[in-house]
Protein backbone atom coordinates (compact mmCIF):
# COMPACT_ATOMS: atom_id res chain seq x y z
CA UNK A 1 0.00 0.00 0.00
CA UNK A 2 1.54 3.32 -1.04
CA UNK A 3 2.20 6.11 1.42
CA UNK A 4 -0.63 8.31 0.14
CA UNK A 5 -3.26 5.75 1.01
CA UNK A 6 -1.74 5.40 4.44
CA UNK A 7 -1.53 9.13 5.08
CA UNK A 8 -4.92 10.03 3.61
CA UNK A 9 -7.04 6.93 4.27
CA UNK A 10 -10.59 8.24 4.30
CA UNK A 11 -10.87 11.03 1.80
CA UNK A 12 -8.26 9.73 -0.63
CA UNK A 13 -9.77 6.27 -0.89
CA UNK A 14 -13.20 7.84 -1.31
CA UNK A 15 -11.83 10.04 -4.06
CA UNK A 16 -10.32 7.06 -5.82
CA UNK A 17 -13.60 5.18 -5.73
CA UNK A 18 -15.73 8.10 -6.86
CA UNK A 19 -13.46 9.47 -9.55
CA UNK A 20 -12.31 6.08 -10.86
CA UNK A 21 -15.87 5.11 -11.78
CA UNK A 22 -16.39 8.37 -13.61
CA UNK A 23 -15.17 8.96 -17.15
CA UNK A 24 -11.92 10.85 -16.58
CA UNK A 25 -12.08 13.40 -19.35
CA UNK A 26 -10.36 16.75 -18.99
CA UNK A 27 -11.78 19.10 -21.58
CA UNK A 28 -9.09 21.25 -23.10
CA UNK A 29 -10.15 24.38 -24.96
CA UNK A 30 -13.68 23.88 -23.70
CA UNK A 31 -16.42 26.30 -22.76
CA UNK A 32 -16.96 26.59 -19.00
CA UNK A 33 -20.17 24.96 -17.78
CA UNK A 34 -22.85 26.83 -15.91
CA UNK A 35 -22.86 25.90 -12.24
CA UNK A 36 -24.89 22.66 -12.36
CA UNK A 37 -23.00 20.97 -9.55
CA UNK A 38 -23.64 21.74 -5.91
CA UNK A 39 -21.63 24.95 -5.83
CA UNK A 40 -23.32 25.83 -2.55
CA UNK A 41 -21.01 23.21 -1.01
CA UNK A 42 -17.97 25.36 -1.84
CA UNK A 43 -16.07 26.19 1.33
CA UNK A 44 -15.95 29.97 1.76
CA UNK A 45 -12.60 31.55 1.02
CA UNK A 46 -10.83 32.46 4.25
CA UNK A 47 -7.57 34.22 5.23
CA UNK A 48 -5.70 30.92 5.68
CA UNK A 49 -6.05 30.08 1.97
CA UNK A 50 -3.23 30.05 -0.56
CA UNK A 51 -4.32 33.13 -2.47
CA UNK A 52 -2.76 35.42 -5.04
CA UNK A 53 -4.32 38.83 -5.47
CA UNK A 54 -6.90 40.82 -3.57
CA UNK A 55 -9.04 38.54 -1.34
CA UNK A 56 -11.98 40.91 -1.91
CA UNK A 57 -11.60 40.94 -5.71
CA UNK A 58 -14.88 40.93 -7.65
CA UNK A 59 -13.80 37.74 -9.45
CA UNK A 60 -12.15 34.89 -7.55
CA UNK A 61 -10.93 31.68 -9.21
CA UNK A 62 -10.98 28.83 -6.69
CA UNK A 63 -8.92 26.03 -8.23
CA UNK A 64 -8.67 22.43 -7.01
CA UNK A 65 -5.51 20.91 -8.43
CA UNK A 66 -3.23 17.86 -8.57
CA UNK A 67 0.51 18.59 -8.56
CA UNK A 68 1.36 15.70 -10.89
CA UNK A 69 -1.47 16.30 -13.38
CA UNK A 70 -0.32 17.42 -16.85
CA UNK A 71 -3.45 19.50 -17.41
CA UNK A 72 -2.98 21.14 -14.03
CA UNK A 73 0.52 22.17 -15.04
CA UNK A 74 -0.91 23.83 -18.15
CA UNK A 75 -3.57 25.61 -16.13
CA UNK A 76 -0.96 26.76 -13.61
CA UNK A 77 0.82 28.61 -16.41
CA UNK A 78 -2.46 30.04 -17.67
CA UNK A 79 -3.49 31.32 -14.25
CA UNK A 80 -0.03 32.75 -13.56
CA UNK A 81 -0.38 34.91 -16.68
CA UNK A 82 -3.97 35.84 -15.78
CA UNK A 83 -2.77 37.12 -12.41
CA UNK A 84 -0.01 39.15 -14.06
CA UNK A 85 -2.63 40.83 -16.22
CA UNK A 86 -5.50 41.20 -13.74
CA UNK A 87 -4.12 40.75 -10.23
CA UNK A 88 -2.20 44.01 -9.88
CA UNK A 89 -5.37 46.08 -10.26
CA UNK A 90 -7.29 43.93 -7.79
CA UNK A 91 -9.77 42.62 -10.36
CA UNK A 92 -9.07 38.91 -9.96
CA UNK A 93 -7.84 36.66 -7.14
CA UNK A 94 -6.67 33.05 -7.40
CA UNK A 95 -7.15 30.50 -4.63
CA UNK A 96 -5.28 27.18 -4.78
CA UNK A 97 -6.73 24.05 -3.16
CA UNK A 98 -5.71 20.41 -3.39
CA UNK A 99 -7.36 17.64 -5.41
CA UNK A 100 -4.80 14.79 -5.47
CA UNK A 101 -6.00 12.01 -7.78
CA UNK A 102 -3.93 9.24 -6.25
CA UNK A 103 -5.53 6.51 -8.32
CA UNK A 104 -3.92 8.21 -11.33
CA UNK A 105 -0.90 9.91 -9.73
CA UNK A 106 0.18 7.85 -6.69
CA UNK A 107 2.46 10.53 -5.22
CA UNK A 108 0.10 13.48 -5.63
CA UNK A 109 -1.20 13.28 -2.06
CA UNK A 110 2.33 13.41 -0.70
CA UNK A 111 3.17 16.35 -2.97
CA UNK A 112 0.14 18.24 -1.65
CA UNK A 113 1.31 17.69 1.91
CA UNK A 114 4.85 18.68 0.90
CA UNK A 115 3.63 21.99 -0.50
CA UNK A 116 1.88 22.73 2.79
CA UNK A 117 5.05 21.92 4.73
CA UNK A 118 6.95 24.33 2.49
CA UNK A 119 4.40 27.07 3.19
CA UNK A 120 4.65 26.49 6.94
CA UNK A 121 8.45 26.61 6.88
CA UNK A 122 9.09 29.42 4.40
CA UNK A 123 5.85 31.32 3.76
CA UNK A 124 3.35 31.83 0.99
CA UNK A 125 5.80 32.89 -1.68
CA UNK A 126 7.71 29.65 -1.15
CA UNK A 127 4.47 27.66 -1.55
CA UNK A 128 3.92 29.04 -5.05
CA UNK A 129 7.59 28.78 -5.98
CA UNK A 130 7.63 25.15 -4.84
CA UNK A 131 4.82 24.35 -7.27
CA UNK A 132 6.59 26.17 -10.11
CA UNK A 133 9.90 24.43 -9.40
CA UNK A 134 8.26 21.02 -9.15
CA UNK A 135 6.46 21.53 -12.45
CA UNK A 136 9.61 22.81 -14.14
CA UNK A 137 11.48 19.69 -13.03
CA UNK A 138 8.86 17.33 -14.49
CA UNK A 139 7.02 19.07 -17.31
CA UNK A 140 4.10 17.63 -19.26
CA UNK A 141 3.06 14.09 -18.29
CA UNK A 142 6.17 13.34 -16.20
CA UNK A 143 5.55 12.83 -12.48
CA UNK A 144 7.78 14.08 -9.70
CA UNK A 145 9.69 11.54 -7.59
CA UNK A 146 9.35 12.31 -3.84
CA UNK A 147 12.97 11.19 -3.43
CA UNK A 148 13.93 14.36 -5.32
CA UNK A 149 12.31 16.90 -2.99
CA UNK A 150 15.74 18.21 -2.00
CA UNK A 151 16.27 19.50 -5.56
CA UNK A 152 13.33 21.91 -5.20
CA UNK A 153 13.84 22.65 -1.50
CA UNK A 154 17.40 23.82 -1.97
CA UNK A 155 16.54 26.90 -4.10
CA UNK A 156 13.93 27.83 -1.50
CA UNK A 157 16.44 27.70 1.33
CA UNK A 158 14.37 25.17 3.30
CA UNK A 159 15.99 22.98 5.91
CA UNK A 160 15.46 19.40 4.75
CA UNK A 161 15.42 18.00 8.28
CA UNK A 162 12.54 20.27 9.27
CA UNK A 163 10.77 19.45 6.02
CA UNK A 164 11.15 15.70 6.50
CA UNK A 165 9.86 15.99 10.05
CA UNK A 166 6.79 17.94 8.91
CA UNK A 167 6.03 15.47 6.14
CA UNK A 168 6.74 12.43 8.29
CA UNK A 169 4.45 13.65 11.05
CA UNK A 170 1.54 14.05 8.65
CA UNK A 171 1.14 17.62 9.87
CA UNK A 172 -1.05 18.67 6.95
CA UNK A 173 -2.97 15.49 6.19
CA UNK A 174 -6.22 17.01 7.45
CA UNK A 175 -5.79 20.17 5.40
CA UNK A 176 -5.34 18.18 2.20
CA UNK A 177 -8.27 15.93 3.13
CA UNK A 178 -10.46 18.99 3.73
CA UNK A 179 -9.71 20.39 0.25
CA UNK A 180 -10.26 17.06 -1.47
CA UNK A 181 -13.49 16.33 0.40
CA UNK A 182 -14.82 19.78 -0.46
CA UNK A 183 -14.01 19.29 -4.15
CA UNK A 184 -15.94 16.01 -4.14
CA UNK A 185 -18.88 17.63 -2.35
CA UNK A 186 -19.10 20.24 -5.12
CA UNK A 187 -18.98 17.56 -7.80
CA UNK A 188 -15.39 17.44 -9.06
CA UNK A 189 -14.57 14.46 -11.27
CA UNK A 190 -11.31 15.71 -12.77
CA UNK A 191 -8.41 18.05 -12.17
CA UNK A 192 -7.99 20.92 -12.47
CA UNK A 193 -11.47 21.82 -11.27
CA UNK A 194 -12.32 25.46 -10.71
CA UNK A 195 -15.21 27.51 -9.42
CA UNK A 196 -15.19 31.12 -10.57
CA UNK A 197 -16.94 33.35 -8.06
CA UNK A 198 -18.43 36.54 -9.47
CA UNK A 199 -19.58 39.37 -7.23
CA UNK A 200 -23.35 39.74 -7.67
CA UNK A 201 -23.69 36.95 -10.26
CA UNK A 202 -23.90 33.17 -10.45
CA UNK A 203 -20.59 31.26 -10.28
CA UNK A 204 -19.06 29.43 -13.22
CA UNK A 205 -17.74 25.87 -12.98
CA UNK A 206 -14.74 24.96 -15.11
CA UNK A 207 -13.73 21.29 -15.27
CA UNK A 208 -10.42 21.02 -17.07
CA UNK A 209 -7.87 23.41 -18.45
CA UNK A 210 -8.01 26.34 -20.85
CA UNK A 211 -5.25 28.08 -22.81
CA UNK A 212 -4.58 31.67 -21.87
CA UNK A 213 -6.66 33.31 -24.61
CA UNK A 214 -9.75 31.28 -23.73
CA UNK A 215 -9.32 31.83 -19.99
CA UNK A 216 -8.87 35.55 -20.58
CA UNK A 217 -12.23 35.59 -22.35
CA UNK A 218 -13.81 33.76 -19.40
CA UNK A 219 -12.35 36.32 -16.99
CA UNK A 220 -13.45 39.27 -19.14
CA UNK A 221 -16.99 37.86 -19.34
CA UNK A 222 -16.99 37.33 -15.57
CA UNK A 223 -15.87 40.90 -14.93
CA UNK A 224 -18.63 42.18 -17.20
CA UNK A 225 -21.19 40.47 -14.92
CA UNK A 226 -19.91 41.99 -11.70
CA UNK A 227 -22.53 44.02 -9.85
Amino acid sequence: MNRNLIMLPGAIILAGLIIAIAVYVVRENTTPMPAEEDVSALRPVNPSEHIVGNPTAPVIVVEYSDLDCAYCKQFQRTMSQIMIDYGAEGQVAWVYRHLPLVHLHPNSGQHAEASECVASLAGEDAFWRFIDLLHADVPSTSEFDPNDYETVLRPLGINTTAFDQCLGNGQFVKRVEADLTNALAIGATAAPYSVILIQGADPIVLSGTLPYASMKQVIDDALSKVK
